[in-house]
């Protein structure tokens, strides 16, 4: 016999069960959920702030001489938002067939309706990680096709400062997959040097020792139409900044960033959002072992920037340019007119892979306002600090049925945390 029950509270129970179930990013990324309930019109806002960072010194024969004053306490601060609610829906025919808990389990069209909210959130946070960081190793396009390919990420990582190991995690595509495989295949003697090594364990989910998801969803990029090598306009006159200059976020996503000029080409060329770029003699600077790395400095482009006369003057990235203090990014300043080269040819469309600390990328999601027409309830998951919002609405002229199932979340970057990503190809 049916075991019948609530049909609304059935149907939401059932449908955020096969979402959070089907939801293969939970564990990419750090979930926080806002106090505060969202309206679906206007989104939330707020401001968390960086703790501040100090320089030490090393005297002989003495203390250090502070005559001059010491050091400023500098409190940065980063700007997250949540203004963004995904959806899916069905129709009224579909809800009315499912009366007991067995339907609910069998229903097809309640399954589809989940797992297409569940499918497309996974893309947007995926390809919101693979694009935040401003390092990027390999040619943009390749496949990842050996286990170097995967170690110089890690490499990279542990330079930037990136210590916790355990929330470190690699996403790569099932091309990638093949490409490992066929590596260790085609090499008959490695097979026996690598054994139970990290081929091996790559089929159970690990690549140089790196937890790793495999999956189609990764994005795409399409490259502006800049050209390939282009060149400063500011250089040393205001390019490089002070860490107390950038500290405090103007917006979201662009704590200790900076704006520069580049020349692009002759008229109306386009940089876009997370393109990657080094500047000639500009290197990497450590400022834990205080020293000048063997690698040139990448900034990540935040934004989309259209060039007038071949000229952008704002173009605003990550990180910015500083040469002194506890912050410092760069060896030293670039040159005025020093050659800017990018990522990619113009209008390349490139195919990032990334390994993450999974702090770096903080979800943020928020309860939904109930609607003031139709019936509505909300339910929140068990494995993510989320709720699903059903609403149910009829228009009295057209004798219309609506349903449909509402989240709201939004992908934000950690403060300075764009260093803990990489993204990564093979050469």
């Amino acid at each position: 016999m049916a075991v019948t029950v609530d049909q609304q509270r059935l149907v939401l129970n059932a449908f955020a069960a096969i979402f959070q179930n089907n939801l293969v990013s939970a564990d990419l990324v750090t979930w926080r959920k806002f106090d505060s309930e969202m309206n679906d019109r206007n989104g939330l806002q707020v401001v968390e702030q960086v703790t501040p960072d100090y320089a030490t010194s090393f005297t002989q024969d003495g203390v250090a001489d502070l005559s001059g004053g010491v050091q400023d306490t500098i409190f940065g601060s980063e700007q997250y938002r949540l203004r963004q609610t995904i959806n899916s829906s069905m129709g009224w025919g579909d809800f009315v067939k499912i009366r007991d808990i067995g339907e609910a389990r069998e229903s097809q069209a309640l399954r589809k309706a989940a797992l297409r909210l569940a499918t497309d959130l996974d893309a947007y946070i995926l390809g919101f990680a693979a694009k935040a960081s401003n390092n990027w190793l390999g040619d943009g396009a390749s496949a990842v096709g050996d286990w170097d390919d995967v170690a110089s990420g890690y490499t990279r990582l542990k330079e930037a400062g990136v210590d916790d190991d355990g929330n470190l995690r690699a996403v790569l595509s099932y091309g990638d997959k093949q490409a490992l495989g066929g590596d260790v295949l085609s090499d008959n003697a490695s097979l026996t040097d690598v054994g139970e090594g990290v081929y091996r364990n790559g089929w159970d989910g690990k690549v140089a020792g790196i937890p790793t998801l495999f999956t189609q969803q990764l994005p795409s990029m399409t490259v502006g139409t800049r050209a390939q090598t282009s060149a400063l306009t500011q250089g040393t006159t205001d390019a490089p900044v002070t860490y107390a200059s950038v500290a405090i976020s103007p917006g979201v996503g662009q704590y200790k960033t900076q704006t520069i000029g580049i020349d692009i080409g002759s008229g109306t060329e386009t940089i876009v959002d997370g393109e990657v770029f080094t500047i000639d003699g500009v290197y990497q600077y450590d400022p834990r072992a205080k020293k000048t790395l063997a690698n040139l400095q990448e900034f990540r482009v935040i934004g989309n920037f259209t060039a007038t006369g071949g000229v952008v003057t704002n173009v605003r990235i990550f990180p910015a340019i500083i040469t002194v203090g506890p912050h410092r990014t760069v060896g030293a300043a670039p040159g005025a007119t020093a050659a800017v080269n990018f990522k990619g040819a113009p209008g390349a469309v490139l195919q990032p892979r990334f390994i993450a600390n999974k702090d770096a990328i903080i979800v943020h999601t928020a309860d939904l306002i109930t609607p003031a027409t139709g019936k509505s309830m909300r339910k929140s998951l068990t494995k993510l600090p989320m709720s699903v919002r059903m609403w149910m609405d009829s228009v009295f002229a057209t004798g219309e049925h609506r349903i449909r199932f509402d989240v709201a979340v939004e992908a934000n970057v950690a403060a300075d945390a764009r260093e803990r990503i990489v993204r990564i190809n093979g050469s």
